[in-house]
């Protein structure tokens, strides 16, 4: 009898589907319950695993949430640069900025209301932590090429920064201001400011 032949293949995708299956549950949990109240008990049945399972691929509760953040932080379209090619004017392309970090928040509402209202709450976590530092660099990066010179400029950089931070955001929508007109009036402010700015250092 020849000797059983496995398929290594087919063993690394059912594997690879499983974790998938239990970074969308454990994304579920987390939207559900909250990172502080979310366990790996309640990730496993959401995913219709064992607990076992779960410590498996991720090892605890810790590298689950690193890995949620890895694929948040790769599916979440992040804006960048790109947004701004072809448009040379530096007001408007601070209001194509505004445009499209509003935007950005637009459609990513739940992983704002999961992660950022809760990351100052929680006890000190490197997952957490290392993701919203690579976070922040990809805004600044695309904060720095929409400002071009000015980003050297301190009071232009930090007031954009601030204007178009989800504190600024979601408190216009809470006081009934629609998305678009949340862009208008932050996209004016910010392009008064450049102008004003450029001016300035002429």
């Amino acid at each position: 009898m020849a000797p059983r032949r496995y398929n290594l293949g087919r063993r690394a995708a059912a594997a690879a589907e499983t974790r998938q299956r239990v970074i969308e549950a454990a994304i579920a949990v987390y939207r559900d319950q909250g990172l502080g109240a979310a366990t790996i008990k309640a990730v496993a049945e959401r995913a219709d695993v064992s607990r076992g399972t779960v410590l498996h691929h991720f090892d605890g509760g810790e590298g689950l949430l690193a890995a949620v953040l890895d694929h948040a932080l790769a599916s979440l379209d992040l804006p960048d640069a790109r947004v701004l090619d072809g448009v040379a004017d530096p007001a408007e392309r601070g209001r194509q900025f505004v445009a499209a970090m509003f935007r950005f928040y637009d459609r990513t509402s739940d992983w704002w209301r999961v992660f950022a209202g809760e990351r100052n709450e929680l006890p000190a976590n490197p997952a957490l932590a290392a993701a919203t530092s690579r976070y922040e660099a990809a805004i600044g990066q695309f904060l720095a090429a929409a400002l071009g010179p000015l980003a050297a400029d301190r009071i232009t950089a930090v007031t954009v920064g601030t204007l178009i931070a989800p504190t600024t955001y979601y408190p216009l929508l809470g006081a009934g201001l629609s998305v678009d007109e949340t862009i208008a009036v932050v996209g004016d402010l910010v392009a008064g400011l450049i102008t004003g700015r450029a001016a300035g250092h002429r």
